[in-house]
């Protein structure tokens, strides 16, 4: 690779990102696994458990639920920040003639007398979301909630035990080293480490926000599936006593270990036996949730084998990756380059079309900070979002780069490919087939010039 199409750690950084699994949290909030795969329309499914349209789940500007403990600062970067919603209290009786926490406005004749009411009278001065008046004598006009307004929302949608599960309280005080459990749950053996043994599709974000760790877990499961192991020794009379050992590295160290962590395969399970975070996409398989755990007690230094997963939201995924693996860091941001330099970088980290350097690729905090304002929710590509880089693959004379949302699924559906392709996966070509719904897909690499804000490997 020639020395100029390489960017160091110190000439541009990569973006920290935030963004909880919709599913995960949708299957927490209705305190039961849904069959996702069953449902004919999912996204009404999600709009009416997390209480907000679908169209704008996946851009932190709207304020939703999968950003809780996040916001947009002034210059639209994504930071942390303590959610109101850790001090609603949810009331004790509640009724169907109050939707969301506000009037029934059917009974007010005009907008003068909605003003009247105190949850209300500021709704002249709401931004108005858009509107329409193409029937004729009739002027339809969507209002933005202001924020109290749509924390009161959330906060009837979601209990005070599901926001304590998925976002930190700074305020918190508590001894580390005794542990932590989320509301309503139990830490437990999940199953058994390794099913088969470590593959690209296996880890799938939970509901808390570090699909930055998440991707890059895939990212080394795909790119060098040997360093996912399981290092176990023996801690009890009874056969599943027993303690892994998880390593991580000092990134840009050349592979030079920082902490060798100890956990149990004990990981945060609900009443049911259902994962809340991170878990594999095959069944009663843990590796993805037990290395999810190792990561929360390296961030929170606590000796404690119940470390808090939710401080675990919100990194750099390249740093993740280094952080598995000891690389040096290498970022490339898009807007500074044209598609063809970003297809050249993508091929010189792959062989055979799969990438053999662990790469991972980030979007916009928002589509308003990237160059072309672009609309993240009518492409289905989520906003402060990190994705595995699987590879690249050339058809009908079009240029692609494959990706994988550490969600398990939610595609993008703008400028992708719709076919099956081949990868050469160590000894043998794995066919990949984009049309599955397993967060697998191919977009055009001009398209992921406008809607991605760089990728990045470590090696």
């Amino acid at each position: 690779m020639a020395t100029h199409e390489v960017e160091s750690n110190l000439a541009t950084q990569g973006q920290n990102c935030a963004v909880i699994n919709p599913y995960a949290l949708a299957d927490l909030v209705s305190g039961q696994r849904i069959p996702w795969d069953k449902i004919s329309d999912p996204h009404s499914a999600l709009e009416q458990v997390l209480a907000t349209p679908y169209e704008e789940l996946f851009d932190p500007k709207y304020g939703g639920p999968l950003y809780i403990g996040h916001m947009l600062d002034k210059n639209l970067a994504l930071v942390r920040a303590r959610s109101p919603l850790l001090d609603y209290k949810s009331p004790t009786e509640a009724n169907d003639a109050e939707t969301s926490g506000l009037r029934d406005i059917s009974q007010f004749a005009t907008l003068a007398d909605l003003a009247k009411v105190a949850d209300l009278k500021s709704i002249l001065n709401w931004p108005i979301f858009c509107g329409d008046i193409s029937r004729y004598s009739r002027l339809q006009i969507s209002l933005r909630l202001p924020e109290t307004l749509r924390t009161l929302q959330l906060g009837q949608a979601l209990s005070p035990e599901v926001i304590r599960a998925i976002t930190f309280d700074p305020k918190l005080v508590f001894n580390v080293d005794f542990g932590w459990t989320p509301p309503g749950a139990h830490w437990a053996s999940g199953g058994d480490f390794f099913k088969e043994t470590a593959e690209f599709f296996d880890p799938v974000q939970g509901a808390v926000a570090n699909c930055y760790y998440i991707a890059a877990l895939s990212a080394i499961a795909w790119a060098t599936p040997f360093r996912i192991a399981h290092l176990t020794r023996a801690t009890g009379a009874n056969q599943p006593q027993f303690n892994d050992l998880i390593n991580f590295y000092t990134p840009d160290s050349g592979g030079a270990l920082d902490k060798a962590i100890q956990v149990s395969e004990a990981v945060p399970l609900t009443a049911s036996g259902d994962f809340i975070y991170c878990r594999s996409s095959e069944v009663n398989e843990t590796w993805p949730a037990i290395y999810e755990k190792a990561f929360a007690k390296l961030k929170t230094g606590t000796a404690s084998d119940m470390p808090d997963i939710t401080q675990t939201g919100w990194g750099d995924c390249v740093w993740a990756t280094a952080q598995l693996n000891g690389g040096t860091r290498r970022y490339w941001n898009t807007a500074s380059r044209s598609a063809d330099d970003l297809w050249n970088l993508l091929r010189s980290n792959c062989l055979s079309y799969r990438t053999f350097n662990p790469m991972t690729a980030w979007t916009y905090s928002s589509g308003d900070s990237s160059p072309d304002h672009v609309d993240y929710n009518s492409a289905h590509v989520v906003g402060s979002h990190c994705y595995t880089v699987l590879g690249w693959a050339y058809r009908d004379c079009r240029r692609w780069i494959v990706l994988r949302n550490p969600w398990g699924n939610t595609e993008a559906i703008a400028s992708v490919l719709d076919a099956t392709i081949s990868m050469y996966d160590v000894s043998w070509w794995r066919p990949i087939t984009l049309k599955n719904n397993d967060g697998v897909f191919a977009m055009e690499i001009s398209a992921f010039k406008k809607y991605f804000a760089g990728f990045g490997a470590a090696y």
